[in-house]
């Protein structure tokens, strides 16, 4: 009789056992929330709530030489003016090949990387100024090598700006 209670003992402490494994598979999810208060500039799409995620350019021509894109980009600011840096030069790559002659532009003016250009707010919003300015990106297509494999394929890069409100002189 004792081997029927030690036996009954062990069944119930494996099942226990296993209850305790089966309640440890849990599943933990992270969202990982961002926010920011700026009172001096504020940037974004038009609809003054969202930034761009992934953007396809688009050919010029049928002969897909050369690539463009042309973003609105809306910019409020306390200050008629404000400063943008090419923070990293524009590279798209398809691991092969690379996009030739990168030009970004901001209001008809080129962005060059780590030199900061000042562009004008010449519309006056609540509280400051609010306009919304071209952001335009142009790339020429690679050109194939002799003995390299086809240019054909999907480029990516990343697109890196910095936005910062113009220093107040002292």
């Amino acid at each position: 009789m004792n081997f029927k209670v030690a036996l009954i003992a062990l069944g119930l402490a494996g099942a226990l056992v296993g209850t305790v494994q089966a309640a440890d598979e849990s599943i933990s999810k992270k969202i990982t929330l961002t926010a920011q208060i700026n009172d001096g500039l504020f940037v974004s799409k038009p609809d003054g709530s969202t930034w761009y995620g992934t953007e396809e350019l688009t050919a010029n021509n049928y002969t897909q030489t050369s690539f463009s894109k042309t973003l609105p980009v809306r910019v409020w600011s306390t200050a008629d003016d404000f400063n943008v840096t090419l923070a990293q030069p524009l590279k798209m790559s398809n691991g092969t090949y690379e996009m030739a002659n990168a030009v970004v532009s901001l209001s008809e003016q080129a962005l060059t990387f780590g030199s900061p250009l000042t562009v004008e707010q010449t519309v006056a919003g609540v509280g400051g100024y609010d306009q919304i300015h071209d952001l335009v990106i142009n790339v020429d297509a690679p050109t194939k090598s002799a003995t390299g494999p086809s240019t054909n394929g999907s480029y990516s890069g990343d697109l890196v700006m910095l936005f910062e409100p113009t220093p107040v002189a002292p």
